[in-house]
């Protein structure tokens, strides 16, 4: 029996929960997460979540991707005329640019096709420049897989001006067809930079 005594007497006696200090602790967090919340919503309300967001991100910054210089013959009846180009492709997809290293082989393959097609007449005028960019860029995206069309070659500024001549179109010739509405297609190759031109 004095066993039983002592063994009652060492063990701790549990404390009285006090309800009333735990309703104010709960209504205290319940007060503060509400107002933080409202808090929050009135900020995202009026933008200031937005131009933070804005911020944050940024523009995306561009991503550069070397080729190795081509060195090729070109389009020529005696094979004497060749060219060195150093090809650069602007891309802004880190994904992208992936693909483009996986394909690698395939598009410097397209792309020398491409310079080997070109006489130096076509590449000495800046028109056949641009155009050989404009080519280069359809080109890559097309290898890695993505359906662009071949560009075609941009007027130059005199050509742009001079007047063109009416044609006329007997009516019975003209068949009604529904006009479609070009779809723009975002090419992941943003820009072709040269870094080295050499025509001889």
């Amino acid at each position: 029996m004095s066993a039983d005594k002592s063994a009652t007497a060492t063990a701790p006696v549990p404390k009285k929960f006090n309800k009333k200090l735990a309703l104010i602790v709960a209504g205290a967090l319940l007060l503060g997460g509400a107002g933080t919340a409202g808090a929050t919503w009135l900020l995202i309300k009026r933008g200031f979540g937005a131009d933070m967001i804005a911020k944050k991100e940024g523009p995306k910054k561009p991503l550069f991707t070397p080729l190795e210089p081509f060195t090729v013959n070109l389009m020529d009846p005696r094979g004497e005329r060749y060219a060195q180009i150093g090809i650069t492709l602007q891309l802004e997809d880190p994904e992208i640019e992936i693909q483009l290293k996986d394909r690698l082989p395939a598009v410097r393959n397209q792309i020398l096709m491409l310079i080997t097609a070109k006489t130096i007449d076509e590449l000495l005028t800046p028109e056949g420049k641009q155009l050989l960019a404009d080519q280069v860029r359809a080109r890559a995206a097309q290898t890695i897989g993505f359906e662009v069309p071949d560009p075609l070659p941009r007027q130059s500024a005199a050509a742009a001006a001079a007047p063109v001549a009416p044609v006329v179109i007997a009516a019975n010739t003209l068949k009604k067809q529904p006009l479609k509405a070009d779809k723009a297609i975002d090419n992941p190759v943003k820009d072709v930079l040269f870094s080295q031109f050499i025509v001889q």
